[in-house]
């Protein structure tokens, strides 16, 4: 092929169309990844790697990704390196469970700055999943989703789980209602967060949720 042939083929819809989806598909992963979705991140890598499998970026996240769900794996406390500065972090995990993908950045960017390992998922279904294989210090979660199970069948799933009936667990919600309290307090909800989220206010009943836990222990 000469070489004008070979920037004509360059140039064509189907190297443009098929560029696309690889940008797509790896955006979407590390989308994915922010989110602590580390199996969905994947499943968008798998499909990026059908067009082209050797991509250097998807590569290099995967192996990213791959690299955090070992560590989520192990509760040994380990040192990091943030800006220059030491940072303990903790060997606590959370799981997060909301619709919301912003909610799921933001929130599981300000846990990670507090040294927290986290899991993310957008259901009932992918939360159900992700508890079969590990098992959190904490879960966060939305009460109502817009399909499937809502917050408290997710409650009363754990509750009726015996690794998983002790775990502090914590309602997000937009609006809370005097029966929807009197209803969470009675099954042995933790806490119901208000959103818009102040993340402060949840490090905060977090923690405090830890250290009660961890005193009662004594």
């Amino acid at each position: 092929m000469l070489w004008t042939e070979s920037i004509n083929a360059d140039l064509s819809p189907k190297f443009h169309i098929r560029k696309a989806k690889i940008e797509h598909y790896l955006d979407r992963a590390a989308e994915l990844f922010m989110q602590a979705r580390y199996q969905p991140a994947l499943e968008a890598l798998r499909s990026l790697f059908k067009i082209r499998h050797n991509h250097h970026g998807a590569l290099s996240l995967q192996s990213q990704i791959q690299a955090e769900l070992r560590a989520l794996k192990s509760s040994q406390v380990r040192s990091a390196s943030s800006d220059g500065h030491r940072t303990i972090k903790r060997s606590e995990l959370v799981l997060m469970v909301d619709q919301d993908e912003r909610v799921l950045t933001s929130l599981s960017g300000e846990l990670r700055r507090y040294g927290f390992r986290v899991i993310g998922a957008a259901n009932f279904t992918e939360a159900t999943e992700l508890l079969k294989e590990f098992r959190p210090d904490v879960i966060l979660s939305e009460v109502n989703f817009e399909d499937g199970p809502v917050g408290f069948d997710l409650y009363l799933w754990i509750r009726n789980n015996a690794v998983l009936a002790s775990v502090p667990f914590f309602f997000l919600a937009t609006r809370v209602t005097r029966e929807m309290i009197i209803a969470g307090k009675r099954m042995g909800v933790e806490e119901f967060v208000l959103k818009p989220l102040d993340t402060e206010v949840v490090i905060a009943s977090i923690l405090k949720s830890l250290a009660q836990r961890k005193a009662a222990r004594l």
